[in-house]
């Protein structure tokens, strides 16, 4: 045994593994870089957010943005890394299209065309096609999560507490006839005239002006009212004294003015569970996709060196 341990052979073998342990352990193999996030998407992204809140951005919404743009990335290049890009017949086509819209004339094949592309590396500047590689890798990711659907129960518990959140609004269903904000007074008059006299709003619309949405209205709530004819004639609605099968107006609206005839009015109620279960199932799927994707993304961003800037 003793005569075994003094081969040199085996001194090496041992020295070289020692050395090894100590070099990956030491000096590990260096991560890819991941980033910095790409600037004129971000730039892009934090306008559209301060537009929409109507206020500058905190620093934790910027680098909400900028964590968002690094997981699309990552993504982006573990998709790359797959093949996805090229299996995805969407993005050929795009592709193709792409390289025919840069020379028309041009008579090479499709195949032609699509390996000129590869070469040129469109695919990596194409904005449409970052999308959807990156919506097909949280697909890919969510389908192989093996995620449950929730259960009974679980669906019972969710709606229980989010109850309030499914009531739904007073809704009106309503026919009009209508004058533009130039119109004379004559008109009123002769239009609140032809309204008393009791007809009905296929009778009285002979008298409208035309209004572009239309005469008739199903099923709105106080807010597409807004959406539809501005804040005040939304208010004036929820607040008139009206009845079914009678005139109410003029209301005013940025329009002009309204006459309305009430169809229906339904009252706020909130659903019953059964009446929303399959929402709440495609939302209660979505969300443990999401945290699928997330959770993948947590794991795998850990092989990657992440730089902001």
């Amino acid at each position: 045994m003793l005569s075994f341990m003094r081969k040199p052979w085996l001194h090496f073998l041992v020295l070289g593994s020692c050395l090894f342990i100590l070099d990956r352990t030491y000096y590990p193999e260096p991560k890819p870089t991941l980033g910095p996030p790409n600037a004129e998407r971000v730039v892009l992204q934090e306008q559209a957010l301060a537009m929409l809140q109507t206020g500058d951005l905190t620093a934790d919404q910027r680098r909400a943005i900028q964590d968002r743009e690094l997981r699309d990335e990552l993504l982006f290049i573990e998709a790359l890394d797959r093949g996805l890009i090229e299996r995805d017949t969407v993005v050929q086509r795009r592709l193709i299209r792409n390289m025919r819209f840069l020379d028309p004339t041009t008579a090479k094949t499709d195949r032609e065309l699509l390996s000129e592309a590869y070469d040129m590396r469109l695919h990596l500047a194409d904005e449409v096609i970052r999308r959807r590689t990156v919506q097909l890798m949280e697909t890919l990711i969510a389908a192989g999560s093996g995620i449950p659907a929730p259960t009974d129960a679980e669906l019972a518990t969710r709606y229980s507490a989010e109850r309030a959140s499914f009531k739904e609004p007073r809704y009106y269903s309503f026919q009009q006839v209508f004058l533009r904000q130039e119109a004379s007074q004559a008109r009123r008059d002769e239009l609140q005239t032809t309204i008393d006299a009791g007809l009905t709003p296929s009778d009285a619309r002979a008298t409208s002006d035309v209004f572009l949405a239309g005469y008739q209205f199903d099923r709105l709530s106080e807010r597409a009212m807004a959406q539809q004819f501005g804040v005040v004639f939304a208010a004036a609605v929820a607040q008139s004294d009206w009845s079914l099968g009678q005139w109410v107006g003029p209301i005013d609206s940025v329009f002009g003015q309204h006459w309305l005839w009430f169809d229906q009015i339904t009252e706020p109620r909130t659903p019953e569970l059964v009446e929303v279960s399959d929402q709440l199932l495609r939302d209660m799927m979505r969300e443990r996709e999401d945290q699928a994707v997330s959770d993948w993304v947590a794991t795998v961003i850990d092989g990657y060196e992440v730089r902001y800037q």
